[in-house]
């Protein structure tokens, strides 16, 4: 009996329809979150030196100081002498400015996804970028049904509020429709 050699297409098989959204697209470091546009491939993105714009400090910008009395008897506490307060000092010379990324379409930081709710608008509108992305994979899902999926699940009281809920469910509907077309 002879064994047959199988390809790793064959043998794993594509990822279940209710994973390719969070592990394909949500969670791919290369497509925003937010959007689903792509950030390095196709250089939609901007690289941004948070210190030159004065945007996203670290916290170590200052820092407390402490105060002490000199020492003028033996025995008091401290090297210094007893503690008496503390100040704030500017630590802006070794404050850390990180490079940033930032989409170019929706303005998410590092590409991810702001934990405020969509409209319905704007979750239409993110439909195309996340249809193109799946496209991308070798899904070919419509764009009417995935817009209908995601206008009807934020219309739904229950999900309105949770936007990668909405977007995930809707792929899934969506992928498992057009892997059953001939």
């Amino acid at each position: 009996m002879s064994t047959t050699a199988h390809t790793v297409d064959e043998v794993q098989g594509r990822d279940e329809p209710d994973r390719v959204f969070r592990r394909y697209v949500f969670n791919n470091p290369e497509i925003c979150s937010s959007c689903f546009r792509r950030l390095k491939a196709n250089e939609s993105h901007l690289r941004a030196f948070a210190g030159v714009t004065g945007h996203d400090l670290e916290p170590k910008a200052s820092r407390a100081e402490s105060i002490r009395a000199h020492k003028t008897k033996p025995g008091e506490i401290g090297p210094e002498g007893p503690l008496r307060g503390t100040r704030q000092v500017d630590n802006t010379a070794i404050a850390k400015y990180p490079t940033r990324t930032v989409c170019e379409d929706c303005g998410a930081i590092a590409g991810r996804a702001d934990s405020d709710p969509l409209s319905r608008r704007e979750a239409l509108s993110r439909a195309k970028n996340l249809c193109s992305r799946l496209r991308e994979l070798g899904e070919p899902v419509r764009l009417d049904l995935l817009k209908h999926a995601v206008g009807h699940l934020k219309s739904l009281e229950d999900y309105a509020s949770l936007d990668t809920e909405v977007f995930e469910a809707a792929t899934t509907v969506c992928v498992r429709r057009a892997r059953k077309r001939p």
